[in-house]
């Protein structure tokens, strides 16, 4: 019955399959699989990955890059010894107040005057909610050239909350163009007074090109300040952008670019005017004013701590004289790319102090001066203690806290949610049994 002649049988029947060169396909396979697990990796886990490197390189910079010289506190203040229990109290005590009113009622302020008035959407703000928007938006200015860097997440804050995309542009736009015009409310007076009483701009000064390069930096700001309102609200402006990039795709041929034609260009700029129609009704409106006080009282803040600062710890200083220094030096340095950083803002400040100081007796100035140079750098530092490094290590102390709390809460949350969910496939007398025996189950 099962008597088969072989010899008739074809080969081919027998010819095995071929395995190796399956394996061989499957082992070639193997770095693009692991490269595309470690894609899905990523794309699942981006900002905890991201995050914590993020974290990692900003703790490396500042313990072995730029370390913070702690030393600098004791030998500010106790080189005079008269003062330097007072002047210490003194120090902390308005820096602390400066911190909490400047850095979190005042900017919280600021954000939630130009949040919709929608009851219901702001009562899902919670004060952790609003801590971690100021976190992240100063820790990211910190970190960023040109004190920028922070209005994508802002953005992205705002249209998680329930706003609009528009909205939440126009919401942004609307902040940087007040806050650059705070900024020249109370500089451009600044500048003005010094230059009544001490004329800075004269070409009869040795020094003047300092002070040249003051007002090209003031005049940058001014630009800077047109430059935005203008791409907020001029829809022209989109539009000759848009042909620009129609213009290089023609010439250099970009794959994987979308490029609208110059008609879809028209209507998406020109005839479209939703966008300018919201940057109106965020901006031109009795909010703005009070964005404009909020932001002015802020800078007023910020540059009466340096000149208090300087009053207590330099001799024979001014307080409105180095309120109008720090005014000016901060805005023309408003876009270098070390914004932050403590060298940039010490040179204006050095020059400015040499061009505000009596031209008369000019060797007790300069000896003076270079007495002064160890002070003005104490000075500088702890005024950008308490504006710089204070709350940015008090942002990142408290995403780290909110990183690794929300993470173990979710830990949790989800094993129990498998706990729950243990027998959710299982017949109930199936499950009371393999309960009540468990236990037997054990060694």
């Amino acid at each position: 019955m099962f008597n088969y002649n072989l010899e008739n049988v074809q080969p081919s029947l027998f010819v095995p399959q071929p395995e190796p060169l399956r394996r061989k396909e499957k082992t070639n396979s193997n770095p693009l699989r692991a490269f595309s697990k470690l894609y899905q990796l990523n794309k699942k886990y981006f900002l905890n990955i991201w995050g914590i490197l993020f974290l990692i390189t900003v703790f490396l910079n500042l313990y072995f890059l730029q370390p913070i010289d702690w030393n600098k506190f004791h030998s500010v203040f106790f080189q005079n010894k008269q003062k330097g229990n007072s002047a210490l109290t003194g120090v902390i005590v308005f820096g602390s107040l400066f911190f909490l009113i400047n850095d979190l009622f005042l900017a919280k302020w600021a954000f939630s005057i130009y949040i919709p008035k929608n009851k219901r959407l702001k009562e899902k703000i919670s004060k952790i909610e609003w801590l971690k928007l100021l976190s992240v938006t100063f820790f990211i200015r910190s970190i960023t050239p040109f004190s920028i860097g922070s209005e994508p997440y802002i953005i992205f804050w705002l249209k998680k909350r329930g706003v609009s995309l528009r909205q939440s542009s126009a919401i942004v736009s609307s902040l940087t163009i007040s806050w650059f015009l705070a900024q020249g409310i109370i500089t451009w007076p600044s500048f003005i007074a010094l230059q009544m009483n001490h004329n800075l701009v004269s070409p009869t000064r040795v020094d003047s090109k300092y002070s040249w390069a003051i007002v090209i930096g003031l005049i940058v700001d001014v630009v800077s300040t047109l430059f935005v309102f203008t791409i907020s609200y001029c829809q022209w402006v989109h539009y000759a952008f848009g042909l620009i990039k129609l213009k290089l795709n023609y010439f250099f041929k970009f794959k994987n670019v979308v490029v609208l034609s110059k008609a879809e260009l028209k209507h998406k700029y020109l005839d479209n005017k939703s966008f300018q129609r919201d940057f109106k009704r965020v901006f031109f409106n009795v909010t703005t004013i009070r964005a404009l006080l909020v932001f002015t009282a802020q800078n007023l803040l910020n540059y009466a701590l340096y000149a208090l600062l300087a009053i207590v710890i330099i001799d024979d200083q001014n307080f409105i004289n180095s309120f109008h220094i720090i005014n000016i030096s901060t805005t023309s340095n408003n876009f270098l790319p070390t914004p932050g950083s403590e060298g940039s803002i010490q040179f204006t400040i050095e020059k400015m102090n040499s061009l505000v100081s009596p031209e008369v007796n000019g060797v007790t100035a300069k000896t003076s001066n270079s007495d002064n140079s160890n002070s003005l750098k104490g000075v500088i530092f702890l005024w950008r203690w308490f504006q710089k490094y204070k709350p940015f290590l008090c942002s990142v102390a408290f995403l780290v806290v909110y990183f690794v709390v929300v993470k173990c809460r979710l830990a949790i949350f989800n094993k129990r949610l498998k706990e729950i969910n243990r027998y959710k496939n299982i017949s109930p007398e199936l499950a009371s049994w393999y309960t009540v025996n468990a236990p037997l189950t054990l060694p």
